[in-house]
Formats: structure tokens, sequence, C-alpha cells
């Protein structure tokens, strides 16, 4: 089932646009032409509520060496996107986000999940927001895991079908048409022309 089936988003709602970056739509190992695609419509999410819009950033590692655990296999594997190889700058939202994103509103973290960073689970304690409209990349990894720990927290999850994406269609599809509706009762999938409809506007 798609649209939002729980009825209208209020002014409590958050949009929260997952790792919408240079790395990941540049030309480069991790370049994913089909996060250009949805840019305009995370533009219109952040726009229709500018002051409850989240950006977050995934934040590589700098070497390998550093990294724990099974990331500095990933790492020594991904070497190229390292901050020692690939420098800092390349981890910047894309120049289009860019101008919508503050300091306050920009949550960095090392792993899949948003939740990971504690500024980020602090800031959604804090605002307790109604429901959480995600976009962003990519729809089967940074996004699905951060879904996932929403839904276990126990926030209404909206996912914005046309302004997610991955470098991987076979898998963006498959979450879309099996994950996501796996949670039926938590998590929502409706287009952005369903969800600007239905969200009381600021």
């Amino acid at each position: 089932m798609s649209g939002l089936s729980f009825g209208p988003l209020d002014q409590r709602a958050f949009h929260v646009c997952i790792d919408m970056q240079r790395i990941f739509l540049e030309p480069g190992p991790w370049f994913g032409a089909a996060g250009l695609a949805i840019l305009p419509n995370i533009a219109r999410l952040s726009d229709h509520a500018p002051k409850r819009s989240l950006f977050t950033r995934f934040i590589t590692a700098k070497t390998a060496a550093e990294a724990p655990g099974t990331w500095q296999r990933y790492y020594t594997h991904w070497s190229e996107v390292t901050q020692e190889k690939a420098g800092g700058d390349i981890l910047d939202l894309h120049g289009e986000l860019a101008p919508r994103a503050m300091s306050e509103n920009v949550f960095d973290k090392p792993t899949h999940d948003s939740f990971h960073d504690p500024a980020f689970a602090q800031r959604l304690d804090q605002e307790a927001p109604s429901a959480l409209i995600f976009s962003g990349v990519e729809t089967d990894v940074c996004v699905l895991a951060t879904a996932l720990t929403a839904v276990d927290l126990g926030h209404r999850v909206v996912i914005a079908t046309d302004a997610v994406a991955s470098s991987s269609e076979a898998s963006h599809q498959a979450c879309l048409d099996l994950v996501y509706p796996r949670f039926d009762q938590q998590i929502e999938l409706a287009t952005t022309d369903e969800i600007l409809s239905q969200w009381v506007p600021s």
C-alpha cells in the first residue's frame, strides 16, 4: 500500500534528508546517478518546513587502520573514499542543498544509522516529532538503517518514494516493493506530491 495510510502530517513532522553528499553524487567509486534525479523533490520537502528539515552526512574514516572492527576491512576495500585519499571536501552536502543546511541541522555519523550520532538522537528526543519523513541515499543502506531504528523507537516513518535512490536500482526497488511493506503498520510509502498535499504548512 502506498500513500499516507495513517492520516495527514501535522506541524510537528520532521523531514530527514540522508547523506546527499558529493561523495555519492559526483563521479567516483560511490557515485550513484539516480541520486541527482531526486534533488528537486528533496528541495521541495526541505523548503516546505525549513526549520524542521535535518540533514545527515556519512563521514568516512580517515584511514582504514583507524576504523573499528570490520570497518577496517570495509575501508581497506574502499580505500579511495577514506579522507586520507579523497579529502574532506567530498563529504560536503551537494551544492543545491548546502544553502538549506546550517550547523544546527546537519549531523555527522560514522555508520549507516543516523541515530548512531548522539546529537541527532538527542535532537529528535527533544523535538518529539509526530512523524519522520525520510529522503536521500541510499534506499537500501543508510535510509534503511535509519528508518528501522526510527521504527524501533516508535516513530511514525514515511519514506518519500520519489526522493530516495540507490546506486543499485534492483536493491532500491526491492526495498520499496518488498522490504518496507513488511512494516506496513509502521512505515508508510508516499510520493513527494502525496506528502506535501497532506502536510500542514509551517
